[in-house]
């Protein structure tokens, strides 16, 4: 399976109304995204920028994606494109910049339907990113298991200009209480500190919540 994380930059003047489109998407939109292999497709929001992560689950990611131009989609991007403005540091050919994707852990910790997606934003001390994915590179590999115990499963994070993008799920019925139980494990601990260490401080956490503005099954 292939993840993508994405962003791109909202126009602040069409923030209402971005969302309350994205709320009632285009049936014809919807299933074309569909038909194209993408899975769990969820976009966030925080402070004028636009972080979507997506599953892509088919066999041919370039003849699926060229497959979106159809003309339901066409009109709905003559919609949306007004309202988004893509960031100076995309590559040739893209509106939303993809990230790399720095982190991921895959384990299902459940089946249940009843998933909350969460999206997180930091920023990295400028000067630190090698520092920071090498010490993503070295995950303690049995963190797994205590995150999957507690609910936690698809955690990926994305890095682009200086900032990382979280994306994870939780199964369980108290997120409050199983980060709380996570963080009252050692190696979560020094990990999580290790981790701060490497962004730039916003109170007592360096993680910003951003708001989920659309998902798709």
């Amino acid at each position: 399976m292939k993840r993508v994380g994405s962003i791109i930059r909202l126009r602040p003047e069409y923030e209402e109304r971005y969302i309350i489109l994205h709320r009632n998407t285009f049936p014809g939109v919807l299933e074309r995204i569909r038909k194209s292999n993408i899975r769990n497709y969820t976009i966030f929001l925080r402070e004028g920028i636009l972080f979507s992560y997506y599953e892509y689950t088919g066999k041919d990611f370039d003849a699926d994606m060229k497959a979106i131009s159809d003309p339901v989609t066409k009109d709905w991007w003559k919609l949306t494109d007004p309202m988004q403005e893509p960031l100076p540091a995309r590559r040739a050919g893209e509106w939303w910049a993809e990230m790399e994707n720095m982190f991921c852990l895959q384990k299902k910790a459940s089946s249940d339907t009843c998933i909350q997606r969460i999206g997180l934003t930091a920023e990295i001390i400028p000067g630190r990113e090698m520092e920071l994915k090498n010490f993503l590179k070295n995950f303690p590999c049995e963190l797994e298991d205590s995150m999957n115990k507690e609910n936690f499963q698809n955690l990926n994070i994305f890095m682009k200009e200086g900032k990382l993008y979280f994306y994870y799920e939780y199964t369980g019925n108290d997120l409050m209480h199983s980060v709380l139980n996570l963080s009252g494990s050692e190696e979560f601990a020094e990990f999580q500190l290790g981790l701060n260490r490497l962004l730039k401080p916003k109170g007592r956490n360096p993680w910003l919540k951003m708001e989920e503005v659309f998902h798709t099954s």
